[in-house]
């Protein structure tokens, strides 16, 4: 099952598996580390280089600490971090701004470096999405008309429909009793996080 890994290779594999099914989310450098009396996160890394390159796991550029473990073992689930807070600027989640992760089917929700985000509110309520609902956000930094969108206005994050027109972005809620949010294309104040792909439906009891 593990041909062509090293020893150490396999027990840094087995013991990823370990981790994650017992936490719930991926152990850190420091602790491979320290499971493994590795001297240096560098060397740590290498490991997974190797685990990476030679098809067993699979990690994200834009979310820190996110490792995939592939193959039967893994039941093809993807682990997907659910984000307790995001941050303005480039989209990246970092290790302190997630509260868990979830284990998703890629057949049904295709993006594997995305997030969820737990809608609070019920300015969404025409596209759909009800407070308690958990979103799909795939990360990138722009977006088209039409788009529904996670942005940072003023270091708060919102979830709207995103529109452009006469330098001007509007951030428009499906909720005819709330009104669209106005901000000057470029400013600081505002920056796209990511587009909503997925609407995962709360289940009441």
């Amino acid at each position: 099952m593990n041909k062509g890994l090293t020893s150490r290779q396999k027990e840094i594999l087995e013991y990823l598996k370990e981790f994650i099914e017992a936490s719930g989310y991926p152990p850190s450098l420091r602790d491979i580390c320290a499971r493994f009396n590795i001297k240096g996160p560098n060397n740590a890394r290498k490991h997974l280089d190797a685990l990476e390159k030679k098809g067993f796991i699979k990690r994200s550029a834009h979310i820190s600490r996110a490792i995939e473990v592939l193959g039967e073992s893994a039941k093809g689930a993807v682990l997907i971090p659910v984000a307790g807070r995001v941050r303005a600027g480039v989209p990246h989640l970092a290790v302190e701004d997630i509260s868990g992760h979830v284990a998703l089917d890629p057949d049904f929700f295709r993006c594997r470096e995305g997030f969820l985000l737990k809608i609070v509110g019920d300015s969404m309520l025409g596209a759909g999405i009800d407070d308690g609902d958990y979103v799909l956000v795939r990360p990138q930094a722009d977006a088209v008309d039409g788009d529904i969108v996670v942005a940072m206005v003023e270091n708060e994050a919102t979830v709207k429909r995103f529109f452009k027109k006469d330098g001007m972005v509007i951030l428009r809620p499906e909720n005819p009793w709330m009104e669209a949010i106005h901000v000057k294309e470029g400013g600081k104040e505002l920056s796209i996080i990511g587009k909503v792909i997925s609407i995962i439906k709360k289940v009441e009891k």
